[in-house]
């Protein structure tokens, strides 16, 4: 196992206040995340602000993506070091081809495209045990040792190490849990409910999940006691206690990000020769996104508003789908020549209505479009949670632009007071949807933005973390609290 160790820098964001009475008793704490820290997007991105400030020891193993070696300076006194288990190829490539093939659809409940192979999944199990075993190895700092879990990809890694003495489990679920019916088909749902109840608490970002995963449980271990109430399972001695807390980002960061890149987002219309409007798609190009949907709604729009034509933009930035499964290369493919049609079909004296711009795209140049843009579209067809929409609302310093928002992704509860729901499989009321955002006036868009911001900046990045930890230790007073309905 390669080790490397850095020193953390200073991140202003979190304050001593935030940290103070959970540092009082913080054991040492080990993140395992199938990937490391600071890769664009999703948890590690999330997680490396808070958990660089936490001051205790903090050993992130990952998979994937891990720093590259330290100069010597800075590996001295370090308080972060990160741990990167050898993993054979084969047996990685067998572990994808599980998580992406068949738990990734499974778990955004679209059984049909799952794709079960029983040696896969012995070599997804022998992947956990390696990891488990890798990060028992570390030695600690304290006793107990906090071990934090991340998603989907390491599902069965708890059971192992929660034989350990000494070590607190617990778990962030970061994708959907879909419902009892559907998990009930699955051959390794006991498997994987058995696993997640190894933990002393695991986490969900909506109650919709908290409750499917409840209910799965009571469909599948009859022997156990569900309390939907106190949101608990017993099952013997055990008590596997469940919460819920939507993922924050971290607000001041996207406004100093904001501030700094106006000049950009001004220059940005005449750069791309854009309409006056401009609405805007940033997706992983994976069919969970429901881009391949949007685009059905922005032809809807197209055919039914001909005074439209030439006065907007529809702009997709597209991050590579991650996985290289057929059924994510085959949906990336489906949407390039959908792009492709209706540029052909509606182009009118050198206007295409979509610009299609590929990449990755830094953080930076996200707030800049993000300004730019009249509309934000996020039409998921079923999401874990969905950042972009909340790092566009954390932009907006201006408290303008609209939102329109599929009511299936996992923050639309959040955000349902400012957005303009929709149906993602619906282009009808996409197409609506686009027509208001579109000719929505200057103060119903800074109300509803307003409303937005409120929310999340109340729910940040930082709050969830240090909340969902303080629960974890057993603290009482942890000021997150996501009520249930």
């Amino acid at each position: 196992m390669q080790t490397v160790t850095k020193s953390p820098p200073l991140l202003p964001q979190v304050s001593t206040d935030d940290l103070g009475q959970l540092q009082l008793y913080l054991p040492t704490l080990k993140v395992i995340s199938y990937r490391g820290p600071g890769q664009s997007g999703g948890v590690p991105t999330s997680l490396e602000p808070v958990v660089k400030r936490l001051g205790a020891k903090v050993h992130w193993f990952a998979i994937d993506g891990l720093p590259s070696q330290p100069s010597q300076e800075e590996a001295q006194g370090a308080a972060f070091a990160f741990y990167n288990p050898q993993i054979p190829q084969s047996l990685l490539e067998k572990h994808n081809q599980i998580a992406s093939g068949y738990l990734y659809p499974l778990l955004h409940g679209m059984p049909e495209k799952a794709k079960f192979d029983a040696e896969n999944w012995k070599s997804f199990r022998q992947l956990s045990e390696i990891i488990a075993s890798e990060s028992l190895k570390v030695s600690s700092e304290s006793f107990p040792t906090l071990c934090w879990l991340h998603d989907y990809q390491l599902a069965l890694v708890a059971p192992l190490m929660s034989m350990q003495a000494g070590v607190i489990l617990c778990q962030f679920w970061h994708v959907p849990w879909p419902s009892a019916s559907i998990m009930m088909k699955s051959p390794i749902a006991h498997e994987l409910v058995e696993s997640l109840l190894s933990n002393k608490i695991i986490g969900f970002h909506t109650t919709e999940y908290a409750l499917n995963f409840l209910n799965t449980v009571q469909e599948l271990l009859p022997n156990a006691v569900v309390d939907i109430l106190k949101m608990e399972v017993r099952r013997r001695s055990t008590v596997t206690r469940i919460v819920v807390m939507p993922l924050g980002i971290d607000f001041s960061l996207w406004q100093q990000l904001a501030k700094s890149t106006r000049p950009i987002a001004e220059a940005i219309g005449v750069k791309h020769r854009l309409a006056n409007q401009v609405v805007l798609g940033v997706d992983r190009l994976d069919y969970s996104k429901g881009v391949l949907e949007k685009l059905h709604g922005i032809e809807r729009f197209l055919e039914t508003q001909p005074n439209w034509h030439k006065r907007f933009h529809y702009v997709q930035l597209a991050q590579p789908p991650q996985s290289q499964e057929a059924d994510f290369l085959d949906y990336a493919k489906a949407v390039e020549e959908k792009v492709e049609q209706i540029n052909t079909k509606y182009s009118n004296s050198g206007w295409k209505p979509i610009l299609f711009i590929p990449g990755q795209f830094e953080q930076s140049e996200l707030a800049a479009w993000y300004q730019a843009a009249d509309v934000l579209a996020v039409n998921s067809i079923k999401d874990g949670l969905n950042l972009i929409a909340k790092e566009y609302v954390a932009s907006r310093l201006d408290e303008q632009g609209a939102l329109i928002l599929s009511k299936l992704a996992g923050c639309s509860a959040e955000l349902a007071q400012g957005a303009l729901l929709v149906d993602p499989n619906d282009p009808e009321e996409f197409a609506n949807s686009l027509v208001q955002a579109l000719t929505m006036g200057v103060e119903e868009k800074r109300r509803r933005m307003t409303s937005m911001r409120r929310v999340v900046g109340w729910n940040q990045l930082h709050d969830w973390a240090l909340g969902f930890l303080r629960e974890a230790l057993g603290s009482k007073a942890s000021p997150y609290q996501y009520p249930l309905g």
